[in-house]
């Protein structure tokens, strides 16, 4: 659905840039924009329903009995993200940037190359860190026959501003977050994936380092601001 509407709005910018435009045009650019909105408003309405329906029901759901003292194995934990706030994207270079925090220009950064955020943007990070991600990678696929997840990496000033306006105290200040920088990175929010205690992330945790991606001692889960997403890359 956001795809969707991101290719959306590509065509209304690209009409509305276009001098020989069309009143049709323009016309048919702006009832598929539209179109496009309401689909991603239905969309989530429909994912928060959802939640508040499965909320619901575990609330309802009594706690398994103990027997002979021991407890009933917990069930696998969902894979459902555990975001619920506005959407954030990865950031592309900052054209014209001056190498803070923030605004790196493109010389200083990579592409990922095995995958873009949903809105068609790659996945970059400073040239040496994406290097040893590329690598980190290849050994994460033999292990578990996937590509690693990525869901944030380098994020412009711009972006730290509106997640700390969003979020509050939970975001870094703007201009110090690790991923302006170019070296941090989210792997996704899904618990059964990626969450404490998975396969996928207690390798990443112990084999990380021999790539030089580590979790700041922060991000841990006894740390001051717990993300078992959260890896950073120390070189």
């Amino acid at each position: 659905v956001r795809q969707t509407l991101a290719a959306a709005l590509a065509e209304a910018d690209a009409a509305l840039a276009a001098d020989t435009a069309s009143v049709a045009t323009l016309r048919r650019v702006t009832s598929t924009t539209a179109a496009a909105q309401t689909a991603t408003a239905d969309a989530q309405a429909q994912w928060t329903q959802a939640q508040e329906q499965a909320a619901a029901a575990a609330a309802r759901t009594p706690r398994p009995a103990s027997t002979g003292g021991t407890t009933a194995a917990a069930a696998p934990p969902s894979c459902e993200t555990t975001y619920t706030g506005p959407p954030f994207y990865t950031s592309p270079a900052t054209e014209g940037g001056d190498g803070s925090n923030g605004k790196l220009p493109p010389s200083a950064l990579a592409a990922i190359s095995w995958d873009v955020d949903p809105r068609g943007t790659p996945y970059y990070l400073r040239t040496d860190a994406a290097a040893a991600l590329e690598r980190l990678n290849t050994a994460f696929r033999a292990r578990f026959g996937h590509d690693l997840g990525l869901d944030l990496t380098y994020r412009d000033f711009a972006t730290q501003v509106a997640m700390r306006e969003a979020l509050g105290t939970v975001a870094a200040t703007p201009g110090t977050s690790s991923h302006g920088t170019g070296l941090a990175l989210d792997v996704p929010e899904l618990p059964c994936e990626y969450g404490w205690g998975t396969p996928q992330r207690d390798w990443l945790v112990a084999n990380g380092p021999s790539y030089g991606w580590v979790v700041p001692s922060w991000a841990r889960q006894n740390g001051s601001n717990p993300e078992y997403w959260h890896f950073e890359y120390r070189g």
